[in-house]
């Protein structure tokens, strides 16, 4: 969700599903009723799950690996049994041992185990790429049994299971995987090589199969009619790279998109009045935010504290908020407000821009000038980011600030931004997996502090919040984790380098001929659930 979950990191993908009749053709045999073509604005790293935390692919993912744990639905708040059918946890919070589904086989044939569960874990903690730190917590993985998986943790992490729902943490077949490359070791890091073969196949229990991925052109799934929960409604998936929301709503209106969830604002009012089409926002667990580089090397004159409160005052979030559309909310700190310890959107700094130049005069720094970077070809959640990127540009010109574009795409904007070199940065963040504790990731040290510039060592009450958000984390009581979760939120809003701006809500919007569409902001489609 790391990836500015809406790139992962933050920035977040846009999906939209097509109903192609040239696919349908070349496919002999196919039903269209039971045939969908997905048209995505790509964000995939990878298909491996080891190696892959982006929303797009996580899409994918979820419907080929099959976790231990699931959500149903837009639901983020219960987690549900999948490969596991039910869990324990120890008194003292430290062990959690799971129970497997009996008599469920991987797409090759091969029978699930608990071994592979451990072996996939592994895999995840030794390759060391993006979703490694979902197991941080965890010390020691057991299967004594083919039926039984044992989590030791080094301290109690009461996110575990929301984690454990994460695609990236799918059981994958060990067997074949091995064969392919893959190595569970602690070496993994340098010795796994199984990356090429799961790019072209995938190696899960899921409802489906990958059949092919061509880079920037499309996913293939089939249907696996062998899944434990019975064979999949659809047929065939065909997920494309369509990076134009406008192309998505014409494909729509005409029929040949089945579900669109990559619109902007201005084309979710226009379908809105279109017969046969039913347009929907559900919120999505993201922050939208701009980001100050805390290092003075890469900030500049945005380093100090004093300009960055004053940017904070500078900005117009009324008009921000417009270009999200209906059902984003304002935001007062990073947790998004679905999730307990969200401060409330009342608390939000308000636009004072008197006091954005009283601030910028006591800083004493002369012309304050920077450069703002973002991904210019994408949309989140129906934001356009050049837009919002303009949006902010000139609303601190308004002070004084003088800021310059630094439009880039998408992928170049997230490594740069990923390598913590953005002076201004405007991003989102989307959860990688449904609980607050995965927004302790803008405290300092962690992993959009560091991309900040922020370390606990900057100053005593960075390094007095990087501690309480190591006493969060850990906080088993509801009550006390939630007021934790607030008091964490009301620092990073006084002393955080970020501008918290809105929590989008996800756009989409589907044919009448289409039913059983959910969607949630951390896998998007679950299309198990899709019928036509």
């Amino acid at each position: 969700m790391s990836t500015p979950h809406a790139m992962k990191a933050p920035m977040r993908f846009a999906v939209a599903v097509v109903l192609s009749v040239a696919v349908l053709v070349a496919s002999p045999g196919i039903a269209a009723a039971q045939a969908l073509v997905v048209g995505a604005n790509f964000v995939i790293k990878s298909l491996d799950p080891a190696r892959t935390v982006e929303t797009t692919s996580n899409m994918v993912n979820h419907s080929v690996y099959d976790s231990l744990v699931t959500f149903d639905g837009e639901d983020l708040t219960t987690p549900r049994p999948s490969l596991a059918t039910d869990w324990t946890v120890s008194p003292d919070g430290t062990t959690y041992t799971f129970r497997l589904r009996r008599n469920v086989r991987f797409s090759s044939g091969n029978p699930l185990t608990s071994s592979d569960v451990k072996w996939s874990f592994d895999r995840v903690r030794y390759v060391k790429s993006n979703p490694a730190f979902f197991l941080n917590s965890v010390q020691e993985i057991l299967a004594p049994d083919p039926h039984t998986v044992v989590l030791r943790l080094t301290a109690p992490n009461p996110a575990l299971l929301p984690i454990l729902a994460s695609s990236s943490l799918g059981v994958i077949d060990s067997k074949l995987v091995s064969q392919k490359g893959g190595d569970a070791s602690p070496d993994a890091k340098d010795r796994d090589k199984a990356e090429p073969f799961l790019l072209q196949q995938s190696a899960g229990t899921g409802a489906y199969i990958m059949e092919r991925y061509v880079p920037d052109q499309e996913v293939v799934l089939v249907q696996n009619p062998a899944h434990w929960r019975g064979a999949p409604r659809l047929q065939r998936i065909v997920i494309r790279n369509i990076t134009e929301p406008a192309t998505q709503k014409l494909q729509l209106e005409r029929g040949d998109l089945d579900i669109a969830t990559g619109l902007d604002q201005d084309q979710m009012q226009a379908l809105r009045h279109v017969p046969g089409v039913t347009v929907k926002a559900s919120p999505a667990a993201t922050t939208f935010y701009l980001l100050m580089n805390a290092n003075p090397q890469v900030g500049g004159p945005f380093a100090n504290p004093a300009v960055q409160q004053a940017v904070r005052y500078a900005l117009d979030y009324d008009g921000i908020l417009a270009l999200a559309g209906p059902g984003a909310v304002r935001l007062a700190g990073v947790i998004p407000t679905i999730f307990p310890g969200a401060l409330d959107p009342r608390q939000a700094v308000r636009t004072d821009r008197d006091r954005a130049r009283a601030l910028l005069k006591q800083a004493n720094l002369g012309e304050v000038r920077g450069a703002l970077t973002y991904a210019s070809d994408s949309t989140i959640w129906g934001i356009q980011m050049n837009l919002l990127a303009q949006k902010i540009q000139a609303d601190l010109a308004t002070v004084g600030i003088g800021v310059s574009l630094n439009g880039l795409p998408r992928a170049t904007a997230l490594q740069t931004y990923r390598d913590g070199k953005n002076q201004l940065g405007v991003w989102s963040w989307a959860a990688d997996y449904p609980d607050g504790q995965n927004f302790l990731v803008y405290a300092p040290g962690r992993t959009v502090g560091r991309r900040a510039g922020w370390l606990p060592e900057s100053s005593p009450d960075a390094r007095a919040l990087a501690q309480l958000a190591a006493e969060a984390e850990a906080e088993r009581d509801p009550a006390k984790s939630a007021s934790l979760y607030r008091k964490i939120d009301e620092r990073l809003a006084q002393i955080g380098p970020y501008a918290p701006l809105l929590q989008p809500a996800v756009p989409y919007a589907f044919r009448s001929t289409v039913q059983g569409v959910t969607f949630n902001s951390v896998w998007g489609v679950d299309f198990w659930t899709v019928r036509k």
